[in-house]
């Protein structure tokens, strides 16, 4: 986590480490319930945006493909389980 905090946020985006001590409730991770990450590659457009902060101008970073194949995934997944 601390290369996307380092090199995007200055190193203040933090990971929400209760939440991730909680055992998933979906069985689907690769390193099994441990470790509930996955890492999909795909090719898409990175858009940059100027955003007005308190500390200035900073740079806002999206790409539109992967929103659309993110949320594809978790409709996907999610419908497979009752809740």
């Amino acid at each position: 986590m601390s290369f996307p905090s380092e090199q995007f946020y200055d190193g203040r985006l933090t990971i929400g480490l209760d939440l991730q001590a909680q055992p998933s409730v979906l069985d689907l991770w690769p390193a099994g319930s441990d470790g509930p990450i996955v890492f999909v590659h795909i090719d898409g457009v990175e858009q940059t945006l100027t955003v007005a902060t308190d500390e200035g101008s900073e740079k806002s970073k999206s790409n539109v493909d992967e929103v659309l194949l993110v949320v594809s995934l978790f409709i996907h997944v999610t419908g497979q389980w009752q809740f």
